[in-house]
């Protein structure tokens, strides 16, 4: 009687490729496309929003990195956060008792109200935390970078 031997990574894998087909067959007919910085995301960043009178503020865990490492962008109403937290070895061999931080690119997407003011956005990270306060009273129409400093707003 022969053996049969069944590798259920590869069944996984398979499933997975074909799962990854009929998205890409459902984003094609409805015309849906992703951002790249979001398509090649492999972790996503705690945060946390609040709404105060004046402002939206969005505050957003990133330990590890400086500031050069993120980027922010508006596009209309939608604020993106996205960079890349790279894997640093501090270890003399390659063996892990375990490794739970996230590693490698990241995007992470916020929808701005109605009322948001787009020459009033600013970003500062400090000690890990990127904090962006985007003030309210105008409107955001266009698409533009954010600078990210380590200043006090």
């Amino acid at each position: 009687m022969a053996k049969y031997n069944v590798n259920p990574w590869l069944e996984i894998q398979g499933m997975k490729e074909k799962m990854d087909s009929l998205m890409d067959e459902v984003l094609d007919r409805f015309e849906i496309r992703e951002r790249k910085s979001e398509r090649l995301a492999t972790w996503c960043p705690v945060a946390d929003a609040y709404e105060t009178q004046d402002a939206y503020v969005i505050q957003v865990e990133l330990a590890g990195m400086d500031k050069d490492q993120v980027s922010i962008e508006v596009n209309h109403n939608e604020l993106w956060v996205y960079g890349e937290r790279r894997m640093i070895k501090e270890v003399s061999s390659s063996r892990y008792q375990f490794l739970e931080r996230s590693y490698g690119p990241f995007a992470r997407k916020f929808t701005l109200g109605h009322k948001a003011d787009e020459s009033g956005i600013r970003a500062r990270f400090q000690a890990g935390l990127l904090t962006i306060v985007v003030r309210k009273g105008g409107e955001v129409s266009g698409s533009q970078k954010i600078k990210v400093t380590d200043e006090p707003m």
